[in-house]
């Protein structure tokens, strides 16, 4: 039976929107170390101070007229250690979380039409610092959207919406929600719209987008722009419309296998956090992991931000943060990030962890063995390669992916060594973790020597490649006295021309033919 995944597909966000234009607060502050009185230095912020004790960070920062009665929100993207908020002197509060943003309502201390003076006290820790996204946001304190949950249903045809308002005029008179959503990457998509009547504080509805719904997946990683008006307020962002669920202990993406091919990775940017919100940056990163044909990313004790789930809705590739403990980490992570398809919060099972070669050189053929073996077992629901290490030259990266891709073509060698009196006898198989079957699939082989001259080869099978592992393919039965000796060899499969892999062997003579 399907269970649903309640933190995979269940999803929140909780945004200050608004006719205003955010107030950014990044660029110069004063700061003093473990005093507050004693500011004599300045640092550009984001970023960081060395400091062996906690760090105050002070700036003016003019706040207009206009935002008279309105609720007013100070945002810290991303810091990492305990943080405390003074504004104009009066204390607002405290934070410790790393895993998401710090979210100071500031309402009643920020006076508008003069210079405010914003205090951040940093505790002491390694990066002691305020990284990503720093802002003054105002909004209606009349009537805003509080909180935002949404879960799709991509084969229903229907995004599900929780509501939940706030505000000090509320008597839910005669208020409308407007929701508008298009897909994003199809200029010439129809614009759906809708109005849900808002009767209470919390309300909820189903959107419907359709009878043919756009997927979200690592093959079309196709995206929906949504948009919800309540009173003053306007929220937008992009949602992926796919369903995670749990069938025994297999995690299953729209409804088919998913198989991890899966990088742990650490902080990628320790020592450039002050980039954490550089969508380019993080967008060239995951570029690179799906080049390489990783379609998940494992974090060890650390939450990836904002622009990095943004690219990777857009990549088409899955991030899993680390160190999340306890229901109220898990809540506010959803909150920051769970509108992202490319969201993952679950451990999965069945998952072997390879670590790395130590060698100098890239050892391509260590992991080109433990990958294949893996995706020959029918016990392994994927695989994570723990301090992986790019090779400094991207010559593999072909190579690699023969491997390391939804189709992988497999040869169970018995060896690598044989002699002239030897027969080649290899089984082929295929492991497919494809977004669908193939219907007329064609395997073809080829046996070529060291100058790349093809010495046999001939077709496997056509027919229906489905989902799974350990489907064959055939087998490749030749007598190596027709070849000549010594030689080097390579067997090369290929499938539908495009998705090929090749194993190494060397054929000696014979003691009667030396």
């Amino acid at each position: 039976m399907l269970k649903r995944c309640l933190l995979c597909v269940a999803a929140l966000w909780c945004l200050v929107s608004s006719a205003q234009k955010p107030i950014q607060l990044d660029g110069s502050w004063e700061y003093a170390i473990g005093d507050s009185t004693k500011y004599s230095d300045y640092v550009m912020l984001p970023g960081a101070v060395k400091a062996d004790g906690e760090v105050w960070y002070r700036r003016g920062v003019y706040v207009p007229q206009d935002w008279q009665r309105q609720r007013i929100i100070l945002y810290l993207e991303r810091l990492y250690a305990k943080t405390t908020v003074y504004v104009n002197g009066q204390r607002v509060g405290s934070d410790s979380l790393q895993c998401a943003p710090h979210e100071y309502d500031v309402s009643d201390l920020i006076i508008p039409g003069r210079r405010n003076t914003v205090m951040v006290c940093v505790a002491k820790t390694e990066r002691n610092g305020i990284f990503g996204l720093m802002q003054l946001r105002a909004g209606s304190k009349h009537l805003y959207i509080q909180q935002l949950y949404y879960q799709p249903h991509p084969f229903d045809g229907v995004v599900h919406m929780d509501l939940n308002v706030g505000g000090d005029g509320l008597r839910f008179d005669d208020y409308f929600a407007e929701v508008i959503v298009q897909q994003a990457d199809n200029d010439s998509a129809n614009i759906i719209q809708g109005f849900y009547k808002v009767r209470k504080r919390h309300t909820d509805f189903n959107m419907p987008l359709g009878t043919e719904v756009a997927l979200w997946d690592e093959f079309y990683p196709h995206l929906y722009r949504i948009a919800v008006s309540f009173g003053e307020e306007y929220l937008e962002t992009a949602i992926g419309m796919r369903e995670l669920m749990m069938d025994s202990s297999q995690v299953m993406i729209n409804r088919r296998p998913l198989y991890l091919r899966s990088v742990v990775m650490r902080d990628p940017l320790q020592g450039a956090e002050s980039a954490v919100s550089d969508e380019q940056i993080w967008l060239d990163l995951l570029k690179k992991y799906k080049q390489w044909g990783f379609n998940h990313i494992s974090f060890e004790n650390y939450c990836p931000t904002e622009a990095a789930f943004a690219m990777a809705d857009k990549v088409g590739i899955l991030l899993q943060p680390g160190g999340i403990v306890g229901e109220v980490q898990t809540k506010r992570v959803i909150d920051a990030y769970g509108h992202h398809p490319s969201l993952m919060m679950m451990d999965m099972e069945g998952i072997e962890r390879i670590p790395a070669e130590k060698a100098e050189i890239f050892p391509i053929g260590y992991y080109k063995d433990r990958i294949e073996r893996n995706l020959m077992s029918a016990a392994y629901r994927g695989f994570q390669l723990v301090d992986f290490n790019w090779p400094e030259k991207e010559s593999p990266a072909k190579e690699w992916t023969e491997f390391c891709a939804p189709i992988v073509p497999l040869a169970r060698l018995s060896r690598q060594e044989y002699t002239m009196a030897d027969t080649l006898d290899v089984p082929l198989e295929a492991s497919s973790a494809f977004y669908g079957e193939i219907r007329a699939a064609r395997a073809t082989y080829f046996i070529c020597d060291d100058s790349l001259q093809v010495m046999k080869g001939g077709q496997l099978a056509v027919g229906q490649l489905p989902l799974g592992k350990q489907i064959r393919l055939g087998s490749v039965k030749i007598p190596l006295s027709e070849l000549p000796a010594p030689g080097k060899y390579t067997l090369y499969v290929a499938i539908t021309g495009k998705y090929r892999n090749h194993w190494d062997f060397v054929v000696l003579p014979t003691k009667e033919d030396e």
